[in-house]
């Protein structure tokens, strides 16, 4: 593939500033953009997508081709995304352009892009995409907590393992809000998080933090992870002298044993696990198994394929078995979870890919910012237990809000 630089006003800017340039400059040109910070890395990385509205695909990784993929939690085929292909590519201190773009909409929006780019002085301005629809209705605690007693009832009359319910909750949003600064923010929380800001016309903007990953492909392997069980995290303790109780460990183990029985379908034998071990993710820790195949290429290619089509959406925001779990969820839930607890990342980028869980998120309305978070279900779960477990996982969003607000007061 070939790039050529183009700097423009970049190198005048400072990091923060230039990752808000480029996604104004995306947004008044009317482009799909992702701005994304893996754990790790020293500066965020952003691909801006100059054609026609995105439309949902079936991802192969075997194509080789560089994108940011961004799935909902259902579609049809299985594992299709929206594929947001690198036009334009940030590399965390160059903006690059792929040669040949080739129609006449992607060179219109290519020259709006850049005008706006050049244009002095930068501009941070309130503006950001709404999706065509937003069918997510905010459960109170009561709606919630009923919800949860009908999984319950549910796994203890079907016998399966395990439902993951969720809710959206609406906060306002700060006079001055800004996407990319309420980026910038998020990165200096999480920095053990995929963080991650989405603008695409038709579908809206989301904004993350997530700590789970569905696949990493590196030259050598494929990476995934069990994650589940949720609590606070403990002040003044190491991560190591966390205790959990039994329903945390028998969900873990419960994912773990899932993941598990994948790779023995593929056929892949010599699989490593590490864990489980405690994380931490903003406020509150998990438990955390990754598991790791090292392949010849090609296996390994099509073995993340394998993986969007067998294991999304995953046990820790299904459920198991998936096709019982999700046809409770389908027709309980009450709303629309759309991108949340769907999947999001690089995919041959730097020849490396990396997709995350939609986990810790929020989607922009015109005033209010819409948080998405859930809870796993067993027999043993407690409904008032589980409804304190979302508003802890709440909290990873709503503080960045109150901080944008809190820096703007007089």
């Amino acid at each position: 593939m070939a790039w050529q630089e183009q700097n423009g006003r970049l190198g005048a800017l400072e990091l923060n500033r230039q990752v808000d340039a480029i996604y104004n400059a995306a947004v008044e040109a009317g482009a799909a953009i992702a701005v994304w910070q893996r754990p790790g890395m020293a500066h965020p990385q952003a691909v801006i997508d100059l054609s026609a509205t995105p439309t949902l695909a079936p991802i192969n990784f075997a194509a080789r081709q560089p994108a940011f993929v961004f799935a909902p939690f259902v579609s049809d085929p299985a594992g299709a995304a929206l594929q947001l292909h690198a036009d334009l590519w940030f590399d965390g201190q160059t903006l690059h352009t792929h040669n040949g773009n080739g129609s006449h909409d992607r060179a219109r929006r290519g020259a709006r892009f850049f005008a706006m780019l050049n244009a002095a002085p930068a501009s941070s301005p309130r503006a950001w995409y709404q999706a065509e629809t937003l069918r997510n209705h905010a459960a109170t605690e009561r709606e919630f907590t009923a919800l949860v007693g009908n999984a319950i009832d549910f796994i203890r009359s079907t016998g399966i393992a395990k439902v993951v319910v969720s809710r959206t909750a609406a906060l306002p949003l700060p006079a001055s809000f800004t996407p990319a600064a309420a980026f910038a923010m998020l990165c200096e929380r999480y920095p053990h998080a995929f963080v991650s800001l989405v603008a695409i016309p038709g579908a809206g903007t989301w904004l993350g933090a997530t700590p789970e990953v569905l696949l990493t492909l590196d030259n050598a392997g494929l990476t995934t992870m069990a994650l589940a069980g949720t609590q606070r995290r403990p002040l003044h303790q190491p991560l190591d002298a966390v205790q959990w109780g039994r329903k945390e460990v028998v969900e873990q183990e419960m994912v773990g044993a899932y993941i598990r029985g994948f790779f023995a379908s593929a056929g892949v034998a010599d699989v490593q696990e590490h864990g489980p071990h405690t994380i931490a993710a903003g406020p509150v820790v998990h438990l955390q198994t990754l598991f790791r195949a090292d392949l010849p290429e090609e296996a390994r290619l099509m073995l993340a394929n394998r993986v969007l089509n067998e294991l999304h959406p995953t046990s820790a925001v299904c459920g198991m078995p998936k096709h019982q779990a999700l046809a409770f969820i389908l027709a309980q839930e009450g709303y629309d979870r759309s991108f949340y607890s769907g999947f999001l990342g690089p995919v041959h980028i730097q020849g490396a890919s990396s997709l995350y869980v939609n986990l810790r998120c929020m989607q922009l309305g015109e005033e209010s910012a819409h948080l998405y978070v859930g809870a796993g279900i067993t027999a043993d779960s407690n409904p008032a237990a589980e409804w304190r477990e979302t508003a802890l996982k709440a909290e990873t969003m709503a503080a960045v809000l109150a901080s944008e607000a809190q820096a703007t007061q007089p």
